[in-house]
């Protein structure tokens, strides 16, 4: 209740009632003899032994999850285990995992493709890599990598039409994902273009560049997530037009836990992996 601000909120994230929340406040306040909330409005404010009491059992949670974060590490020092949204982990993570495993064999790797936030503690994740602010509350970020955004389609798709500029996308099929607006990018490429309301729409980039790598359409997607396509040859970049991307990748752990050997290493090779993706964005459009 002091974190969110609210008894109803934090009934929700217990997943309990209200009032099973609210009693037990009131049963907290009576063996302290003290009231640790106030009523400010419409909203519950902390008392000042509230506050007080919030800060001391917020400090010995962290504690006691860091003492168990080190005891699950050291006594299975060769497992790590990564989360990530799925389509990180389909189209950068998964093509490149096998060189870290290649230079580290003894490891035991499991990795949870997810876009649902997790507890770290709770669920034994090591590190999350997380794709937006970098502000994740009860975790440390350390930033990863840019991104943007650009417009990619097979050579196949560009054998059956003639594209030479950002207005024959008019005549395209479009394929759109979840999260990504055409929108944006064509008011960055000076289309005065409202949002499409046809074509295809996934609710996954990996799924859209697995249709616009098969030839149905041009596909909205971020360099990051093409890359291993435009290696291979089955997708290539249109235009010279790409559109920064506010949001950055961020490497995520829970706060105040020392990271393991294994751990360090890993998050190193990710940061040698991220670099060699910087060199791809420089690379020259098709």
């Amino acid at each position: 209740v002091a974190r969110l601000g609210s008894v109803v909120k934090a009934a929700a994230e217990l997943h309990v009632t209200h009032s099973a929340v609210s009693q037990q406040i009131k049963g907290l306040e009576s063996t302290l003899g003290v009231k640790l909330f106030g009523r400010s409005g419409r909203r519950i404010a902390l008392t000042t032994a509230g506050r007080e009491l919030a800060l001391a059992t917020n400090d010995a949670l962290c504690a006691l999850a860091t003492s168990a974060a080190q005891v699950r590490q050291r006594a299975n020092p060769r497992r790590l285990t990564v989360t990530t949204i799925p389509s990180f982990a389909a189209c950068w993570l998964t093509p490149k995992i096998g060189r870290f495993l290649e230079a580290t064999p003894d490891v035991e790797l499991n990795i949870i493709s997810t876009s649902t936030p997790l507890d770290y503690i709770r669920e034994g994740i090591d590190v999350g890599i997380r794709f937006g602010t970098g502000q994740y509350e009860g975790l440390d970020s350390v930033d990863l990598m840019d991104d943007e955004m650009l417009v990619a389609v097979s050579p196949r798709y560009l054998e059956q039409r003639k594209i030479t500029s950002p207005v024959d996308l008019g005549q395209c099929r479009l394929i759109r994902s979840t999260g990504e607006t055409w929108a944006s990018w064509f008011a960055y490429a000076g289309l005065d273009w409202p949002e499409p309301e046809n074509g295809l729409f996934f609710d996954d980039f990996a799924l859209a560049l697995n249709w616009a790598e098969n030839g149905h359409g041009v596909a909205l997607t971020r360099r990051s997530l093409a890359e291993e396509s435009f290696r291979k040859g089955t997708l290539v970049q249109l235009f010279d037009i790409t559109l920064p991307d506010v949001r950055r990748y961020w490497l995520v752990t829970p706060c105040g836990i020392e990271p393991s050997p294994l751990l360090t290493r890993f998050k190193s090779w990710l940061h040698e992996e991220a670099d060699l993706s910087r060199q791809a964005l420089k690379q020259p459009a098709h």
